[in-house]
């Protein structure tokens, strides 16, 4: 539960830190996606997982380090308290990946997913991305969107910074018509990269049927939207700042791929 006042989309990103032994890589977000079979994924970036480029295989880390496991920090019930610190195993002992790729595009969709076990709800605080309540929100060119995540690593008492961002070229395209990821327009920060990307209404909202409706209390009308994965990189300091979003369909995808292999 929250305290008033608080979002409820705050409980969804998890702060991630990819380690190699006792060697931190780097920080990261995920959250988590609740299976069919009521068991928990843990979703996030393939470069996250891999510690490397999901283009190129480029090794991400200046020394050459990829990631063995994830440390996910999940808050407890009383968020002022130390989180519980949840290692994820990426690799097994033949250093074989233990995520779930896209089962058509593989890395080729810059998102896995990892089977996670977590303390019961009485013991943390948190929420799966899809246990939230949807609204089919209308997806237009220029409309905004949120960008949930950490980009200074855990700070206070671990809430999530909510980056605003704009769709920056056509859902309706994204993944099947064109690219598989959506281009947003954000000056996004290291850290943020795995955080869910929401829609977020107050008041009159409208809906992907033309329809009309209208949000007088609670948090607002949220549509998940899918899986930031940073910014693309280019060598002008004053680039566009836009970033990569992949659909909430390819996060279906990849779970469901995960249940059919029998890992969740």
């Amino acid at each position: 539960m929250t305290s008033p006042g608080i979002d409820m989309c705050s409980l969804v990103p998890l702060y991630i830190e990819p380690h190699f032994g006792e060697v931190c890589l780097g920080r990261a977000t995920g959250f988590l996606w609740l299976a069919a079979s009521g068991r928990l994924a843990l979703v996030t970036n393939w470069h996250v997982a891999a510690g490397r480029n999901h283009e190129t295989e480029e090794c991400l880390h200046v020394m050459g380090g990829v990631p063995d496991h994830l440390r996910v920090h999940v808050p407890r019930i009383e968020r002022r308290d130390a989180p519980l610190v949840v290692e994820v195993s990426t690799i097994n002992d033949e250093g074989a990946p233990l995520w779930t790729e896209h089962p058509k595009f593989g890395r080729g969709v810059d998102v896995v997913a990892l089977p996670i076990t977590l303390p019961p709800p009485n013991e943390a605080a948190y929420l799966p991305m899809n246990a939230l309540p949807s609204a089919p929100l209308k997806q237009r060119i220029g409309m905004p969107l949120f960008i949930l995540g950490f980009p200074f690593g855990r700070l206070g008492v671990g809430m999530p910074v909510w980056k605003q961002a704009s769709f920056a070229s056509e859902p309706f395209l994204a993944p099947d018509h064109d690219h598989r990821f959506l281009i947003v327009d954000t000056a996004s920060r290291p850290g943020m990269s795995g955080s869910p990307a929401i829609q977020r209404h107050h008041g009159q909202i409208e809906l992907e049927d033309d329809k009309f409706g209208r949000i007088s209390d609670g948090d607002g009308a949220t549509r998940f939207g899918g899986v930031y994965s940073g910014r693309f990189h280019t060598s002008d300091a004053s680039d566009a700042q836009l970033g990569r979003v992949w659909p909430a369909s390819l996060v279906t995808d990849i779970v469901d791929h995960m249940i059919d292999g029998g890992h969740v």
